[in-house]
């Protein structure tokens, strides 16, 4: 995992790695998966090569949760990847950033959460999040429901009435915060319960990673 993890900050880095993800988007993910048309991605090369001898569980999965990450991440330009990675490098944290992603990948329970792990980490690139912040927003994702998640595109404060318990599991992930509770109205009674606010969490997310 640790060469893996190296691998993968190289092939965010890699100019020519962005356009061969570009293209497997384009051309479809089918296709090139089993052409091997993504082995010149650095960390494909090496990935595929374990997962073929069978070292490696759900390799076509992963593949593409890797590849959606990458598509998003690399929304940002060659110099702000280049001096994301670099600057890793300078602090000893390349490697460590590296496994971090793959580990949070490999527990995606869909293949849009990926998508939204790249646009987090693409904001951080472009100096729009702090580093930590970026990371346990990458933990949020992947503890929530995605469908949960598209909940916070229409979000109210407030109570949530039939919703909250898509609210209580939101709250649970980190990104909504308890902001009292409303007795409700006579004669209602859904109108009552907790009042549920977005916090900062629940605030980057909706600007960066939903929008």
């Amino acid at each position: 995992m640790a060469e893996l993890g190296s691998l993968l900050t190289e092939s965010i880095k890699s100019d020519a790695s962005t356009d061969l993800v570009v293209a497997a988007i384009d051309s479809g993910l089918d296709a090139a998966i089993s052409s091997g048309a993504l082995d010149g991605v650095p960390i494909f090369g090496t990935a595929t090569g374990l997962w073929r001898a069978g070292k490696e569980i759900q390799q076509e999965l992963f593949i593409r949760k890797i590849v959606r990450f990458l598509s998003q991440a690399s929304t940002t330009n060659s110099v702000e990847r280049a001096k994301f990675v670099d600057g890793l490098k300078q602090r000893g944290k390349a490697e460590e950033f590296g496994e971090t992603i793959l580990l949070i990948l490999d527990r995606l329970d869909d293949t849009v959460k990926p998508g939204l792990v790249g646009r987090v980490m693409a904001a951080h690139m472009r100096g729009e999040i702090e580093y930590n912040k970026a990371l346990r927003l990458a933990s949020i994702i992947a503890r929530c429901y995605a469908t949960d998640l598209n909940f916070l595109k229409t979000f109210r404060q407030g109570t949530q009435r039939e919703n909250t318990p898509i609210a209580e599991s939101l709250f649970a992930a980190g990104v909504l915060s308890h902001g009292g509770i409303d007795g409700g109205r006579v004669g209602d009674s859904l109108s009552g319960g907790v009042f549920f606010e977005l916090n900062e969490y629940g605030e980057l997310l909706l600007k960066h990673a939903l929008k």
